[in-house]
């Protein structure tokens, strides 16, 4: 499904990827484990379009693409879900779901639909998010539950997350990794930035 190969990265003077080599399969979880500052998130980010790579390629599929956005990574099917969320507290899950991914004008939204696909995914991964609540009703771990709609709802295959139990109860650590299970049952692929296996 996913593979870097050579992926070199500098800021200035520091080198924060060194020819960094990483083979992903389709179905499967895999975790980067690192100290901050490691490097892990930069080159994930390179993979999702937040950065070129000074050097090296990105294959999906066994071909070379040329990922220089977000956009273009999620055109491939590829979805991240950052350590800080990107969500609109006034709005509501559906809102927030379609905001950048529906082509047109706010008032050309079709939020039925959305809604019906949202709750589709909602079900089908057992997320329990109602497309209606708004997000400042969302506890931390229900707002991460809608980041990660937010990239099934884009057709993401490959899912990356960054530093995803950071800021969740144990509980919703439990909750959290049984959704990772569901979702690999389900043949997508995730990639977890962390700097801990706990």
């Amino acid at each position: 499904m996913l593979e870097l190969r050579n992926i070199t990265k500098r800021f200035g003077d520091v080198l924060a990827n060194d020819h960094i080599n990483l083979k992903v399969e389709p179905g499967t979880i895999h975790a980067i484990v690192g100290e901050n500052g490691a490097g892990k998130s930069t080159v994930m980010r390179i993979a999702y379009g937040f950065y070129t790579a000074d050097e090296g390629e990105i294959l999906l599929d066994g071909e070379v693409r040329r990922i220089q956005t977000p956009h273009d990574a999620i055109a491939l099917g590829v979805g991240m879900v950052h350590q800080h969320f990107m969500l609109v507290e006034p709005m509501t899950v559906a809102e927030n779901i379609v905001l950048g991914a529906e082509p047109g004008s706010a008032a050309a939204l079709d939020l039925h639909g959305a809604e019906k696909k949202i709750r589709a995914l909602s079900e089908e991964f057992k997320l329990a998010i109602d497309p209606n609540a708004t997000i400042e009703s969302l506890s931390v771990g229900q707002e991460q539950r809608v980041e990660l709609l937010k990239a099934l709802y884009r057709d993401a295959r490959l899912l990356i997350l960054d530093e995803p139990t950071a800021v969740l109860t144990p509980q919703e650590v439990e909750e959290f990794f049984q959704i990772l299970r569901r979702m690999r049952e389900q043949g997508k692929t995730v990639v977890i930035i962390t700097q801990k296996l706990s």
